[in-house]
């Protein structure tokens, strides 16, 4: 049993370790291209060695068995496989003007383009099928990247399990004070779209009872609402 219990630690931590070394590669390409504004996509596409590095690590990531990973860790590892898989499959088409003119309108997010140990599995399938089962936090709506204009930005570093619920409340934070969650105009709040398409994610009808637990000014929550026409824009540095 002894024996069995060290082999199975030592296959553990052989694969975080694998991981946090990619993930160290992974922050470094983020730190580079990603800005406030946006992803620098043209200055990424240009560089044939940082688009290398994005494969390899991704390559690296196929490998990665989420079963033997913490609640915490899983979702950090999905977190950073989505955008980092979203980053890739628009450099692949660079240049464009959104990822909803990749093949059929919206067809990216269906499509199987992520590696994993049993098999490949699409954009949607990673969020809803495994991310948001394992973890479900309203707050991994602003986490990961869509590479759209009225997505919640992509951090600029990379999501730990040791810090995930500090990095999940900076996330909303900056989202809630952003112009893509919410625009007051007179009696009527507008709201993401988000809001609506995950409402049974964030567990309320009333976008701004959520969005209190984030903002630095509180919205009224009796006021009308609406929706902000989703911008799918690429969300390229300006």
């Amino acid at each position: 049993m002894k024996n069995t219990i060290t082999i199975l630690s030592l296959a553990l931590l052989g694969a975080l370790n694998a991981s946090a070394h990619e993930v160290a590669a992974y922050e470094e390409l983020l730190k580079k291209y990603v800005k406030s504004s946006g992803v620098k996509y043209q200055k990424w596409a240009s560089n044939s060695e940082d688009k290398a590095a994005l494969d390899k690590i991704l390559n690296e990531w196929s490998k990665v068995k989420t079963e033997t990973l913490t609640k915490n860790e899983k979702a950090a590892f999905r977190i950073n496989l989505y955008n980092a898989a979203m980053v890739d499959v628009v450099l692949e088409h660079y240049p464009l003007d959104s990822v909803t003119k990749i093949g059929k309108a919206f067809s990216i997010f269906d499509k199987a383009i992520i590696a994993t140990p049993s098999g490949k599995i699409s954009l949607n399938q990673l969020e809803k099928k495994q991310l948001l089962k394992d973890f479900p936090d309203g707050r991994l709506h602003f986490a990961v990247n869509c590479a759209s204009i009225s997505c919640p930005p992509l951090r600029a570093e990379a999501f730990v399990a040791s810090k995930l619920e500090e990095q999940l409340d900076e996330q909303a934070k900056l989202f809630a004070d952003s112009k893509h969650a919410v625009q007051v105009s007179g009696s009527t709040a507008k709201y993401s779209e988000l809001f609506n398409w995950y409402k049974g994610d964030f567990k309320t009808e009333n976008p701004a009872t959520y969005l209190n637990k984030f903002k630095s000014k509180k919205l009224n929550t009796s006021l009308k609402v609406s929706w902000i026409k989703y911008d799918w824009g690429l969300n390229k540095a300006k």
